[in-house]
């Protein structure tokens, strides 16, 4: 008889993290103070002009919210921020680029902050499936960190109880993307079917792209973490081993092979897991039929336990990404700068019993 489990201890109290590495400064967005519900004490200590610049920091298409009861107030809310920002927005100098987006495909996403708990089960997963480093909490402290898809944490409302937001952001693939326009060797391009594409061979490391986005969601490579080019002083030695971490072939074996293992000096970044998405076309394909929206599910969507993450086809009007792209409490991030991304959240609503309040 085989046994496939064992038992297992837990010891008490081995010691203390003197620090806890992050890379997000401000977790506050509409945290009030008094009953009067406009004295927000974030824009009091973040802003660093505090008198006249009321509204800097929390009116921006960041984060929605509001009391469940109030969800139209919400709606509307965001439907008037989005008629501001678009007549604005009008006045752009590359008039009609969307309109070759309304053929083929064009996939998207919808992240439901509603149902968003920050479990983390997203980022494991894309770690997993695109061969995401871990770069270690050292290397997190020098803002050298990796993951192509973090989890903002928020608190708004009064500041002796707040409520709490998850915000899941990852490159938001967007349609008039400020990255593509400032890379000089166009190692970063834009898809006919709406995907902010890297390749890698061409990147030689500028990182104007990262500095021209507005999301903060591109990675660059510091170090050669999987050994991918082999050079002998990128080859880093963590036991003492003989082999290089990451050389080895057992160690090797938990890289995906749909994916491309990046080497030392260029940018990489979410791509919608775009070898899925190929792997749903050649399926298509064998059997002979047309590409269903349903047929591709990013590595995040597959993960998340409460189904908060949507992706799939734009223009499939009948799809279930389209059908939560049209919620009216559904908003894009930094809507105002025009960027066009192609993700959407939902707006956070809070479902307190008053009594307890």
């Amino acid at each position: 008889l085989t046994q496939y489990f064992n038992s297992a201890s837990v010891s008490g109290k081995v010691g203390t993290d003197e620090e806890f590495a992050t890379v997000q400064y401000h977790h506050t967005i509409g945290v009030y103070q008094g009953d009067d519900k406009k004295t927000m004490v974030d824009e009091i200590e973040v802003m660093p002009m505090r008198e006249g610049y009321q509204g800097g920091l929390t009116d921006r298409s960041v984060l929605f919210h509001g009391d469940v009861k109030e969800a139209e107030a919400v709606g509307a809310q965001i439907k008037k921020f989005r008629n501001k920002a678009n007549e604005l927005n009008s006045f752009t100098l590359y008039p009609g680029y969307d309109d070759m987006y309304k053929m083929g495909h064009h996939w998207g996403m919808s992240i439901d902050m509603n149902a968003c708990t920050g479990c983390g089960a997203c980022t494991v997963a894309c770690m997993a499936e695109n061969n995401v480093p871990v770069v270690g909490k050292t290397e997190v402290h020098r803002h050298h960190e990796m993951t192509w898809l973090r989890i903002d944490r928020y608190f708004f409302g009064d500041i002796d109880n707040p409520n709490t937001a998850y915000q899941p952001v990852m490159c938001q693939h967007c349609d008039n993307a400020p990255c593509e326009n400032v890379c000089p060797v166009n190692a970063t391009n834009h898809s006919s079917e709406g995907l902010n594409q890297m390749t890698y061979n061409r990147c030689v490391g500028t990182r104007y792209c990262a500095n021209n986005c507005p999301y903060k969601v591109r990675r660059f490579n510091w170090y050669d973490y999987t050994t991918a080019d082999l050079f002998p002083s990128n080859e880093p030695l963590v036991n003492g081993e003989t082999i290089p971490f990451g050389a080895d072939n057992l160690t090797r074996m938990v890289l995906n092979p749909d994916v491309t293992v990046r080497s030392r000096g260029v940018i990489e970044k979410c791509s919608f897991c775009v070898q899925r998405i190929q792997e749903g076309k050649l399926t298509a394909k064998r059997e002979g039929r047309k590409l269903r929206d349903a047929d591709v599910r990013s590595a995040c969507q597959t993960a998340c336990p409460t189904g908060a993450i949507v992706f799939g086809d734009m223009n499939n009007k009948a799809g279930e990404l389209s059908k939560a792209q049209a919620n009216p409490l559904a908003y894009r991030l930094l809507e105002e700068i025009n960027v066009q991304s192609s993700v959407t959240y939902n707006a956070k609503l809070v479902n307190k019993d008053d009594a307890l309040a």
